[in-house]
């Protein structure tokens, strides 16, 4: 008798990779104007271009990097500025261990490639996507690929283009609020039940008045408290309903 996943319909691997371009799009879209002013940072610092450009492609974290340009920019101790870097993106290794299961038949080699793009926006994307159980092995892979793509391609230009024109860009543009504006549209694509909206409207707020904070350290901050709050009102629901 044919399994009931045997007999689930899949998904051929050039549909998945179009539907990883379609679903990054409005999230890659939302990280441009962060891409931009990470560029602008770079051209603006004593950064040379090439090593504060390098850091779009290698290090795939806005947050990261642009502390890390300015870091270097202010003459910070290297220790400190791999320290801080490693901080910022710690939570990547939670997103690492979740999609893992997903990916345990790959070799190690292609498992190191594919962590490299994984970042936010790819993982909040390719999560829930899999968890549909509709992809075969081949078709993972695309729908990743395509998702990844798109991202990177989106990141690096908008990197190129505010590192190029970046130090004659206006102030009007806001380029300050990118990062909120990126951690919005993660919000946005998150947002499932009440506690997700209560922590989405408090990481808002939070990254709004936060987006001065030394280091763009508002992101991290604001992000810590959504999740808090998130996590104190499930807690309280779960307790009025029980």
């Amino acid at each position: 008798m044919m399994s009931l996943a045997a007999r689930r319909p899949r998904t051929d691997a050039r549909r998945a990779f179009v539907g990883g371009v379609r679903d990054i799009a409005p999230l890659a879209a939302s990280v441009a104007p962060f891409g931009l002013a990470i560029g602008a940072a770079v051209g603006a610092s004593d950064v040379p271009r090439l090593a504060g450009w390098a850091g779009g492609p290698l290090i795939l974290a806005g947050s990261a990097q642009l502390t890390t340009v300015e870091m270097l920019d202010a003459g910070a101790a290297p220790l400190v500025i791999i320290v801080s870097a490693l901080v910022l993106n710690a939570r990547i290794l939670m997103y690492g261990a979740a999609l893992a299961p997903w990916f345990r038949d790959e070799t190690l080699m292609r498992r190191l490639l594919l962590a490299v793009p994984l970042i936010d926006q790819l993982f909040l994307v390719a999560a829930p996507r899999f968890e549909e159980d509709d992809l075969d092995r081949r078709a993972r892979q695309a729908y990743y690929g395509g998702a990844a793509s798109v991202l990177i391609g989106v990141w690096v230009a908008a990197q190129t283009i505010g590192l190029v024109a970046g130090v004659g860009l206006p102030p009007a543009l806001g380029l300050h609020l990118a990062a909120p504006l990126a951690l919005a549209g993660l919000l946005a694509k998150s947002i499932n039940g009440r506690p997700a909206i209560v922590a989405a409207i408090v990481a808002a707020l939070v990254v709004v008045v936060g987006a001065g904070l030394p280091q763009q350290s508002g992101v991290l901050v604001a992000a810590s408290v959504g999740v808090a709050v998130g996590h104190m009102t499930a807690t309280r629901r779960e307790r009025t309903s029980s």
